[in-house]
């Protein structure tokens, strides 16, 4: 319990001086605020001396009314873009969003962390009326006259004020005129005229007038390419992409031009105060390039006597290609001799054959040509080499002895023509080959085309 005590005591004994001190400063400073506004017709800060902050944008003006010159100032992490003293008045520019300031003096003290009542806004001014002990009276305004400021868009407007052109600058009218009822009239070319009354009192007047636009515009596109030529009523005005100036509101023909590209012919509606953006898709002249298929089948062939081969084909094609097939029915015929139909070997000799003891082998190598014949048909037509041999059996007491018929064993040049049919994903093909013309096979096959 002790301890405890004498921790506390310890505490209050490190943060008096502090305290004593802080009381301190807060009775010798004679600074304090006597009021704070936004000042919604003073345009200095926006129109006759605007500074910028360094992203560019309009400083906020805080036009600190005091005798006093040499106060010092410590803003927030924002700081403080400008300062000029004025008669009557230090002026300090800040950046938007400012929340805090600190004002200091030799002789009256330190006014810390005072935070604006007010929302600090770009190109805004706002009064900071200081209370430093001094006892200065303030002028009188006069009250028969009052303050009004005008401002229309666009800012090039002429502007009518009881039916007199009033000068206008930077795009704003401000003058201090007798209090009462006042006519206005607001005219600029391409937009609706707008008039009315303004009533003086007591407060300062702030009017803008936004006029109704009698124009639109244009702004044109082109896919898949832009920079092409941009015709307003035969009239060559640009290239895509094309912003306009103030139109007209009616209807224009467009025309779109680009070598290479068909062009487009339109017509557009310019409405008041609206962009037309209209993009148009242009067509090449120049057929694309089709992308190269390839076609991956298996085949089979059936020819005379019963003879059946297998194999298979690999082709390339965009609307023309190539192509390269094998088959074979993958036996193989080992022969003594030769003979022919009148059974009679290659040196004249008469042999006898046993029936229906024959032996066969068939194989075929081609390439071709591949031409896509429409959407979904394709034809080719190709040669390379056939061999087909056609044996018989002697009937000798020796072993077994077979000899090569030549009149049905043809070998040399072999020849094919098909066609391929397409069916999404899918190839059918059915064709005619041929060895020296004296074999021949009818092929069909199945397979995959992408």
């Amino acid at each position: 319990m002790v301890h405890k005590q004498f921790k506390y005591l310890m505490l209050l004994l490190l943060i008096l001086p502090n305290i004593m001190d802080a009381e301190l400063h807060a009775q010798q400073s004679k600074i304090s605020v006597a009021s704070f506004q936004r000042m919604e017709s003073d345009l200095t800060a926006r129109v006759t001396a605007p500074k910028r902050d360094q992203n560019g944008e309009i400083c906020a003006l805080i036009r600190i009314v005091t005798n006093v010159k040499d106060f010092m100032f410590e803003p927030d992490a924002l700081g403080i873009t400008a300062r000029e003293n004025k008669t009557g008045e230090i002026w300090l520019y800040v950046p938007r969003g400012a929340r805090r300031i600190s004002i200091l003096h030799d002789q009256l003290g330190i006014m810390r962390n005072y935070f604006y009542p007010e929302i600090i806004e770009k190109a805004t001014v706002y009064e900071m009326v200081l209370n430093t002990g001094d006892r200065e009276d303030k002028p009188v305004v006069e009250n028969n006259m009052q303050f009004l400021v005008f401002r229309p868009e666009p800012s090039t407007a002429n502007i009518y004020i009881d039916d007199e052109l009033v000068p206008v600058e930077n795009g704003l009218f401000n003058a201090t005129m007798p209090k009462g009822e006042h006519t206005y009239r607001v005219e600029a070319p391409m937009y609706q005229p707008d008039a009315g009354i303004i009533q003086l009192g007591n407060e300062p007047v702030s009017k803008s007038v936004a006029l109704k636009p009698k124009f639109g515009y244009m702004e044109i596109f082109s896919l898949p390419e832009q920079d092409a030529d941009v015709y307003l009523d035969s009239v060559l005005v640009g290239k895509t992409p094309y912003r306009s100036d103030r139109m007209a509101i009616k209807n224009y023909k467009i025309r779109i031009e680009k070598q290479n590209y068909f062009p487009i012919d339109s017509v557009l509606n310019v409405t008041a105060g609206e962009t037309v953006r209209p993009t148009f898709h242009m067509e090449s002249t120049i057929k694309p390039k089709e992308p190269r298929k390839m076609i991956l089948m298996a085949q089979a062939g059936f020819g005379g006597g019963g003879q059946t081969s297998f194999g298979g084909m690999l082709g390339f094609t965009r609307k023309n290609g190539f192509y390269a097939a094998f088959r074979s029915d993958f036996n193989s015929v080992k022969t003594v001799g030769e003979c022919d139909d009148s059974q009679r070997t290659s040196t004249g000799d008469p042999i006898i054959y046993k029936p229906g003891r024959v032996e066969k082998s068939v194989m075929t190598i081609t390439a071709g040509y591949l031409r896509q014949l429409s959407k979904p048909l394709y034809g080719y037509v190709g040669a390379g080499y056939g061999s087909r041999t056609l044996a018989w059996l002697a009937d000798t007491d020796d072993s077994e002895s077979w000899y090569k018929n030549t009149d049905h064993s043809p070998t040399g040049v072999a020849a094919e023509l098909g066609a391929i049919l397409r069916l999404k994903g899918i190839a059918l093909s059915v064709g005619f080959n041929t060895i020296n013309f004296k074999y021949h096979q009818i092929t069909a096959g199945l397979g995959l085309i992408f």
